[in-house]
């Protein structure tokens, strides 16, 4: 049984997969205890702008390895 993809491609989608992983994280958060205050922790650094960068480098990696094809094949 041959696949499409090599084990290279695979290492690399686990790599963009962990990088996707891990900008939900980074962007999970700041929420205010009571409803009715406005809390600005939602505008920090990590979740606007550090999160999407990750999110972005993840789905280029994710591209990347679909699109990759081994020198060897």
């Amino acid at each position: 049984m041959e696949f499409n993809f090599g084990k290279r491609n695979y290492q690399l989608m686990v790599l963009g997969l962990i990088f996707i992983t891990t900008g939900y994280i980074l962007m999970s958060g700041g929420k205010s205890e009571d409803p009715n205050i406005f809390s600005d922790a939602i505008f920090s650094f990590r979740r606007m702008t550090l999160s999407v960068i990750f999110l972005i480098v993840g789905l280029v990696i994710e591209v990347f390895a679909i699109l990759h094809k081994d020198k060897d094949e």
